[in-house]
């Protein structure tokens, strides 16, 4: 459950109740990372001795709380991951009392295919964790604890891998370690205390309310343009601010409370450069690839949506910053006679490829642990870095990457197969959010053609010198 849709909910149950004069409106909360500590706190004392009758939460009440007893669970939409489900039904029915769990599935590709596929759930076992502890952003943090606790020898390159030296030297340059025959600590402040357990973008932005001066909150740097940009809605409490001010430098965002019929969902422009293949095989009748490439966005405008409704009152075009980072990805070419093909047949080729960017990134999660705020996608009808030919990017959204788009490309032929079936068996026309349309789409789901992108991946499969089982919609 998304920051945005815990603190909707919320708002959204206050609303009903207080307009019946139900006394349960104060007995509501939300629960997210962002809070201050002592919020929280305060929250989880509340839930576990019964002041409260429910919490809207996002995964930051799933594990390590203590909440007492619970008499139902109702998650709204699939967590992720099958691990995070259970853990989450769980939190209701302790000390062997009955309990209910229900899952609510939104219309997205992942929640419409477990929706259509219950056994598919059932019958899977929780996910092995995915992570990749080389990544230089990662290693660079555990290397800063280690030799906080003890001095860093050259021969323990065995226990943090070859990469230690290319970081501990980038760390030596920063002024953080220093060598003297072995590595040591150098930095002023408790290294440990500065990692974060739900992010790696590292140092997060402040949310001081204007009028008091107080700390209302924190973000994340990684999240900060889209969340914390001039305009934007900030809902905290199930109330509602405006930022008015984003001071980047700083790593403030200002805001003041104001009672809005709206929220807003920022819109990004995202391009994939700098593309190095580390490896690569065959798809189907063409190739796919996992490697290092750059990924630039920039958040150029947002959209405010009505409350309840989610109609859209109005765009606001910005200009902020581009950002910029290294991490991993996976890609695949459309081959150019299934391309002439489409194109013959009068599909849209961007459309084509922007649906089935759109429905290959929603329905990943079932094959990595991930969440769909981990990855990013990007679809170009002839990237210069594939021979021209249109391709589709599926990046890791961590810089550096975490494994993501390589469990991606070990299970790319299972991932395209889930893609088409979700496609197939969704029973719009045009596309709905059930299968290739995406909220976090910077384009605003512009140009999509579901009809092309089900075309392509049946063309691609059916040409394909390999055996690959791919039945006729008639026999779907």
């Amino acid at each position: 459950l998304a920051r945005k849709t815990a603190e909707l909910i919320l708002r959204y149950a206050k609303n009903i109740l207080e307009k019946n004069s139900s006394p349960s409106a104060e007995k509501i909360m939300s629960y997210r990372a962002g809070y201050r500590p002592e919020e929280r706190r305060t929250i989880e004392q509340k839930l576990f001795t019964g002041e409260l009758l429910g919490v809207t939460s996002t995964t930051a009440l799933e594990l390590g709380v203590d909440i007492g007893e619970l008499d139902a669970s109702i998650l709204v939409g699939y967590p992720g991951t099958i691990a995070s489900t259970w853990q989450q039904a769980g939190r209701a029915g302790r000390s062997q009392k009955e309990s209910l769990a229900v899952l609510i599935g939104l219309d997205d590709p992942i929640n419409q295919f477990l929706m259509r596929n219950p056994r598919y759930f059932f019958d899977k076992t929780c996910e092995r964790a995915i992570i990749d502890p080389s990544n230089p952003y990662i290693l660079a943090q555990h290397l800063l604890c280690a030799a906080y606790e003890m001095p860093i020898e050259n021969e323990e390159s065995s226990l943090f891998g070859e990469q230690m030296f290319e970081v501990l030297a980038a760390l030596c340059e920063a002024g953080e370690v220093s060598y003297r025959g072995k590595w040591f600590w150098a930095g002023n402040d408790y290294p440990a205390g500065q990692v974060s357990i739900r992010s790696t973008s590292g140092r997060g932005f402040d949310i001081i309310h204007i009028e008091s001066g107080s700390l209302l909150g924190t973000a994340d740097a990684a999240m900060a343009f889209e969340t914390l940009h001039p305009g934007a809605v900030y809902l905290h409490a199930g109330e509602s601010y405006i930022v008015m001010r984003l001071d980047i430098d700083n790593y403030i965002a200002y805001v003041s409370e104001a009672d809005l019929p709206y929220y807003t969902v920022p819109s990004t422009s995202t391009k994939i450069e700098n593309v190095s293949p580390f490896y690569s095989k065959n798809l189907a009748s063409s190739q796919v690839w996992f490697g290092c490439v750059k990924v630039t966005s920039q958040v150029i405008g947002y959209r405010k949506k009505q409350l309840m409704s989610d109609q859209v009152l109005e765009y606001v075009s910005l200009s902020l910053p581009e950002e910029e980072f290294p991490t991993q990805a996976v890609w695949f070419a459309i081959p150019k006679d299934t391309a002439d093909r489409l194109i013959g047949r009068g599909f849209d080729i961007a459309g084509s490829l922007h649906a089935l960017e759109h429905a290959a990134i929603g329905i990943l999660p079932l094959f990595a642990m991930c969440d769909r705020q981990d990855i990013g996608g990007v679809s170009n009808p002839s990237h210069p870095d594939v021979s021209m030919l249109p391709a589709v990017f599926i990046y890791d959204g961590h810089p550096g990457g975490v494994g993501i788009a390589e469990k991606a490309y070990e299970q790319i032929e299972e991932l395209l197969e889930a893609t088409l079936k979700v496609m197939e068996d969704c029973p719009c026309e045009d596309g709905c959010p059930s299968c290739v349309q995406s909220p976090k789409c910077g384009n605003n789901n512009q140009p999509l053609d579901k009809a092309g992108a089900i075309f392509m991946l049946r063309d691609m499969f059916s040409n394909s010198p390999e055996t690959y089982d791919r039945a006729d919609s008639s026999d779907r």
